[in-house]
C-alpha cells in the first residue's frame, strides 16, 4: 500500500493498514479495544491522504466513555491535540472538508448513547476548529444557526460541561490542545480588559464618526459593498445628524473605553415610546478588541439602562450575512424574530434580521 503522508506524530504507529472491517468487528461495543482501533485506523487514513476520514475516526474514538483509570488513555490520550494537529497541518491537495461546520452539526444532532458527553466533546472540537481555521475558508452553518436557533457555546460553557460530564480528563486534554494550538500559530490568548462605558453629549459625536470610519471598513467588506459602506457612513454618521437624533428622538450615544487602549467602540440606543422596547441602533468595536469581553460588557450596560427606563425587551437589527455578530447576539440571549428588508435610498437596502432579548 502506498502511503502519501509521513506518520501523524500524535497517533499510534501501525503494523499494518487498518480497514473499516476492523471497526465493524466490534459491533456496538465501545470499550478500550475499540478506542485503540479507531486511532490505528485514523493513522492509516491519514497516511493514505484522507484527513477528513481520519477526523471521522477520531470522532468515533470520542464516542467511548472510558474512565480516567483506563490504561489505554495513558498510551493514547483523548485525541483533542491530534485533531488540532490535523487542522494545523492540513494540505491543500488533500480533502479535509469543513471541520468547523462538521462539529457544529455533530454537536447539535447527536444521539444516544452518551449523548450529552459526546455533544460537548463535539463542541470542544468545534472550538478548536474555530481557533485554528480561518472563518473565511471554513465558515459555520449560519442557516442552521438562524433557522434552528443554535447557540454557539462560549469557552466557559465548554469548560463547565466537560468538567461535569467527563469520566476521564477531557477538560485538561482540551485546554492543553487549545494552548498548544495557539502557541503553534503564534496566537496568544487575548486577556480581558477593564472597561468603562459612558454616555456622551453632542460635543463628542465627532469621536463616534471617527471610530465608525475606522470600524466599518474592517467589518463590512464581503457583507455590503464599499459604495454602500460609504453611503451609510455619510448619511448616518454626520455629527449634526446624530445630534438631531439625540434632540428629537432621545437617542443615547455612549463610548466604550478600555484600560490602556482608550476609546475602542461606541453604541447608541433609544426607547420606543409606549412599547416597552429599547432599540439598539449601533454597537461597534475596533476589530483588534474583539473577543475580550467588551461587547458583552456594552450589552450588559444597555440592559441595565433598559431596566432603569422600565423596558421589557431589547431589540436590534443585524445584517443577515454578518455571521459573527449574529452568533454573538445569540450567545447573549437574543433570538431572531423577523426578517426585515428596508430601502435606505440611492439603490441600497438593509437586509436584516430583527433580534430580541426579553428582560426578566
Amino acid at each position: 500500500m502506498n502511503f502519501l503522508n509521513a506518520p501523524h506524530p500524535l497517533l499510534p504507529e501501525i503494523d499494518r493498514p487498518y480497514e473499516a472491517a476492523d471497526i465493524s468487528a466490534f459491533g456496538t461495543e465501545r470499550g478500550a479495544a475499540f478506542y485503540e482501533t479507531c486511532h490505528l485506523y485514523a493513522q492509516t487514513l491519514w497516511r493514505l491522504g484522507f484527513p477528513a476520514r481520519c477526523i471521522l475516526l477520531l470522532n468515533r474514538a470520542l464516542s467511548c466513555a472510558l474512565p480516567a483509570a483506563e490504561p489505554v488513555l495513558q498510551r493514547l490520550p483523548l485525541p483533542y491535540q491530534a485533531l488540532a494537529w490535523l487542522m494545523i497541518h492540513r494540505r491543500d491537495d488533500q480533502f479535509i472538508g469543513n471541520p468547523r461546520r462538521h462539529w457544529q452539526h455533530l454537536a447539535t444532532r447527536m444521539v444516544e448513547p452518551n449523548k450529552s458527553l459526546r455533544s460537548w466533546r463535539a463542541w470542544a472540537c468545534w472550538y478548536l476548529a474555530r481557533e485554528i481555521l480561518p472563518e473565511s475558508a471554513f465558515p459555520p452553518d449560519l442557516k442552521q444557526i438562524c433557522t434552528e436557533g443554535v447557540r454557539e457555546p462560549t469557552y466557559a460553557d465548554i469548560v463547565r460541561h466537560l468538567a461535569s460530564l467527563s469520566p476521564a480528563d477531557d477538560l485538561e486534554r482540551w485546554q492543553a490542545a487549545l494552548e498548544w494550538s495557539r502557541a503553534q500559530l503564534g496566537r496568544p490568548e487575548p486577556g480581558p480588559v477593564i472597561t468603562r462605558i459612558r454616555r456622551i453629549a453632542a460635543d463628542e459625536l465627532p469621536v463616534v464618526q471617527e471610530l465608525a470610519c475606522r470600524i466599518w471598513p474592517q467589518c463590512y467588506p464581503g457583507i455590503i459593498s464599499a459604495k454602500q459602506i460609504d453611503y451609510m457612513l455619510t448619511v448616518w454618521y454626520q455629527p449634526d445628524a446624530m445630534a438631531r437624533e439625540m434632540e428629537l428622538r432621545g437617542v443615547w450615544y455612549a463610548l466604550i473605553e478600555a484600560a490602556a487602549h482608550g476609546v475602542v467602540g461606541y453604541l447608541s440606543f433609544e426607547r420606543y415610546p409606549d412599547t416597552g422596547t429599547l432599540f439598539i441602533n449601533k454597537l461597534y468595536l475596533l476589530q483588534e478588541m474583539h473577543g475580550r469581553g467588551l461587547g458583552a460588557a456594552a450589552m450588559q450596560w444597555a440592559v441595565e439602562r433598559a431596566k432603569e427606563m422600565g423596558c421589557q425587551r431589547l431589540q436590534l437589527r443585524v445584517n443577515k450575512a454578518n455571521a459573527t455578530a449574529i452568533r454573538a447576539y445569540q450567545r447573549f440571549g437574543f433570538a431572531i424574530i423577523e426578517d426585515i428588508c428596508t430601502d435606505i435610498g440611492s439603490g441600497f437596502v438593509m437586509d436584516d434580521y430583527r433580534m430580541e432579548l426579553a428582560l426578566g
